[in-house]
């Protein structure tokens, strides 16, 4: 009788199903994450792209958005889902909450939500090639290692502030939104008369 050397056979697929797992368990937010990266990175969202569009948004009320949205996202994230899709549930929430927390229509907010999205994922990106160029560490290492998770994007977050503490004491604004409605009131009274 020959003998055969033991092999194992693996079922087609298994190792794309345990890379999307491993893939979903990085999209899972840990606790210490969502109070020490979310809730900065959220109100500083919501900052700039406020401050941005003219609006002088309240420490207050930018703070109670970021931990309102930080907790839905914590939630969302806890379902299955794809990674990325998270982004398409989480933006909705944040486009309602800068609303009414705000006192902003759907529209004004929504803007704001869209353009600070834009402006931080920019920001991110660039931040992230710099600081892998400098360090040596990959953005994905970083992503695995808890402390470095909180690190990495500390340098992004306070050229961010600083940039929205400019913006504020300068009064600058990418599209005032504000002066352009009451411009637009002003062309409707005169119309009037």
């Amino acid at each position: 009788m020959a003998k055969y050397p033991l092999m194992t056979i693996q079922p087609p697929g298994i190792g794309i199903a345990q890379k999307e797992k491993r893939l979903l368990l990085m999209e899972r937010m840990p606790l210490y994450l969502v109070v020490f990266q979310s809730i900065p990175e959220t109100a500083i969202l919501i900052s700039l792209g406020l401050t941005l569009l003219g609006f002088k948004p309240k420490l207050k009320s930018v703070l109670i958005i970021a931990s309102l949205e930080s907790l839905a996202s914590f939630l969302i994230r806890t379902l299955p889902l794809t990674p990325g899709i998270n982004v398409f549930l989480q933006l909705p929430v944040l486009i309602v909450l800068t609303a009414c927390c705000c006192s902003l229509n759907l529209l004004d907010a929504a803007l704001a939500s869209l353009l600070g999205l834009v402006v931080l994922a920019l920001t991110e990106t660039v931040f992230n090639l710099l600081i892998s160029a400098v360090s040596g560490i990959a953005v994905r290492q970083a992503l695995e290692d808890p402390l470095l998770r909180l690190l990495f994007p500390l340098p992004e977050f306070v050229f961010l502030t600083v940039v929205i503490i400019i913006l504020r004491r300068y009064n600058l604004a990418l599209f005032d939104i504000q002066e352009l409605k009451s411009l637009e009131r002003l062309k409707g009274d005169e119309k009037q008369k």
